[in-house]
């Protein structure tokens, strides 16, 4: 790679060989003086996928200084995996090729192991913005990071189905009897099969790839499903099937 120039810039590890930082000050200074004061985190790669700056807020984010990062290629850096654990970060990526083709990569989640033994990998959002240069193939990517708090992500939708406090009867009122639900054989088969798949804790992706389905097929047994079930949500339909014991053996051969 030859001789490489190392500079910084207001607490931006950067170094400059194609130049990367040079095409960033011309078409984005803003950017550039943001993403100097460390908030929010952000690296850029160059063209040939190796980070050329990377400012306080991801190291602080992804527990990676920028004396470890810079130079390399940003796989070899990240590691990142996607929410099944299947890697996501190598070489010559689909975010560097789309941004080869002229394409806008859209924002995405990364899991990231922690860059020492211990730890726990942290889900980041990125979202990456293309910067030109002075020629075609020669272009800046700037990815922006935010923490996702996993567990708050799951407080936070446990409380949109949980019940309100003022809604829990007194200890010694009686309790409604529960309303009669759907008969069982509104469901086509493939309907309940999924629907235990669904109570056996599988994302439809997993569903799809259990069945040989398309995830847009598994998406309209399930919107059907909810339909013919008079219910807003896959978590009602789940707890309405336990309830009437449509799925207990199902599921139970599912988790199997």
């Amino acid at each position: 790679m030859g001789k490489v120039e190392s500079i910084r810039i207001a607490g931006l590890a950067a170094f400059d060989p194609e130049p990367a930082i040079g095409a960033m000050s011309r078409h984005a200074p803003d950017l550039l003086d943001v993403l100097a004061s460390g908030e929010p985190a952000a690296f850029a790669t160059d063209s040939r996928e190796r980070v050329v700056f990377w400012n306080r807020g991801a190291a602080a984010l992804l527990g990676r200084r920028a004396e470890e990062a810079m130079g390399r290629h940003c796989h070899e850096v990240l590691g990142g995996r996607d929410a099944f654990g299947n890697r996501f970060c190598y070489a010559n990526c689909s975010i560097a090729a789309m941004s080869r083709s002229g394409e806008t990569p859209g924002a995405f989640e990364l899991r990231v192991p922690p860059s020492g033994s211990g730890g726990d990998p942290q889900t980041v959002h990125v979202t990456v913005v293309r910067l030109p240069g002075p020629r075609a193939d020669l272009f800046t990517l700037v990815h922006i990071l935010h923490g996702v708090d996993e567990r708050a992500r799951l407080a936070s939708a446990l409380s949109r189905v949980a019940p309100s406090l003022h809604a829990v009867p007194a200890l010694d009122a009686k309790p409604a009897p529960p309303a009669p639900g759907p008969a069982p054989e509104v469901l086509t088969p493939r309907e309940r099969e999924i629907l235990a798949w669904m109570a056996a804790g599988l994302q439809n992706k997993e569903i799809a790839q259990k069945l040989d389905l398309s995830l847009a097929t598994v998406r309209n047994h399930i919107h059907n499903t909810l339909e013919k079930l008079e219910v807003h949500s896959k978590l009602e339909a789940v707890s309405l099937a336990f309830r009437n014991g449509w799925v207990e053996r199902e599921a139970a051969a599912a988790k199997r």
